[in-house]
């Protein structure tokens, strides 16, 4: 038997391609034969075929996996394939998050969802946390679910020996991880640096991760401008593990305001850094930061702003984050381990539509 992954997109740095690369990694230490597939990918990586390569030689013996967080025009051909077959979801970003800066992506988001229900012809089906997971149930009517996080502990971060931290000093690093797109409201984030420095506190912001929207860009530089903190924040760009790694290290916190995460590995990787988490309450990092993330909820920005700032001043509860932060991330990375996904792959091959 052979696994064949597949993605629409596969490219290193991005969240889907990099766990794309990690289930390949977890199935070949399992002692699979493994191979993978996309449509668009960097064609420097020899590891990834193009999917039409996939159709030409899939057997019925065996094994597909596939990676679904948005419209695929592949999908039908997939599943019309003999073999077994398992589908990873991501979750799909509300379209409506996306509509005004990213219309062709919110219409791509719309048909996804539409296309959920068919999802229900995989003979496993998988999501990357509890929330994701109920949607996808609810979409296809399946009683079961498995939800893996989409990490891996042999990921660079999770082998990375933090820095220890420095608490002596009065000023204070938030830092964002990941796209800079609409729904992870990057404005909300700048609003809240506002308002944490407009009451005394010495504030600073990283934001690190690609810009590809012009426009919605735009809107953040002029919004910044007119909050008067543009000064204050650093938008590094999209960086390489060791200058991610050191922001980490350098940072105080993580804040994020983003309105949808299907899991949130930057929460992740900040508690393994021992970083607090604060974030926008209603997505999946309530899940992955559950009983240390602290949580915006219906308080107003200046109120959440308040706290922010007055917790990362207190020593001792960030000493207590770090080590319940650094605790949740190991609980983590164990519900993914490589045992976790051969029982997958052995579920999928007991379970196939074609027995």
């Amino acid at each position: 038997m052979k696994l064949f992954i597949y993605a629409p997109d596969i490219f290193a740095g991005d969240a889907v391609g990099n766990h794309c690369f990690g289930i390949a990694r977890s199935a070949m230490r399992s002692g699979l034969d493994v191979e993978l597939f996309s449509q668009r990918f960097d064609p420097s990586a020899r590891t990834v075929s193009h999917v039409d390569q996939l159709f030409a030689s899939i057997t019925a013996d065996d094994t597909l996996l596939v990676s679904y967080s948005i419209y695929d025009d592949h999908l039908d051909r997939l599943l019309a394939m003999p073999c077994r077959k398992l589908c990873y979801f991501h979750g799909i970003t509300d379209p409506e998050l996306l509509r005004t800066f990213e219309p062709q992506t919110a219409e791509l988001c719309s048909a996804g969802i539409a296309q959920l229900p068919e999802l229900k012809a995989f003979d496993v089906l998988a999501a990357n946390s509890s929330g994701t997971a109920t949607e996808l149930k609810a979409h296809t009517g399946s009683a079961q679910v498995a939800v893996v996080p989409p990490v891996f502990a042999d990921m660079p971060a999770f082998r990375y020996e933090a820095a220890q931290r420095d608490y002596g000093r009065r000023s204070r690093n938030l830092l964002v991880v990941g796209r800079v797109v609409p729904h992870k409201r990057l404005e909300d984030v700048l609003a809240v640096v506002a308002e944490a420095r407009t009451q005394g506190a010495d504030i600073t912001l990283t934001v690190v991760g690609t810009m590809p929207n012009y426009e919605y860009s735009k809107y953040l530089f002029n919004f910044g401008r007119e909050l008067g903190v543009l000064e204050h924040v650093s938008f590094a760009g999209m960086l390489d593990d060791g200058d991610l790694f050191y922001c980490y290290d350098k940072a105080d916190a993580l804040l994020s305001m983003s309105l949808h995460e299907g899991f949130g590995v930057p929460a992740l990787e900040a508690m393994y850094f021992g970083l607090p988490v604060f974030a926008h309450s209603g997505t999946a990092i309530d899940e992955v930061a559950a009983g240390v993330g602290v949580f915006h909820k219906e308080e107003s920005l200046a109120a959440f702003a308040h706290s922010l700032s007055e917790l990362l001043l207190d020593n001792a509860w960030r000493q207590r984050q770090e080590t319940g932060g650094k605790a949740r991330a190991l609980e983590l990375l164990e519900q993914a381990s490589d045992s976790v996904w051969s029982n997958l792959f052995t579920q999928a091959t007991k379970t196939s539509s074609r027995a």
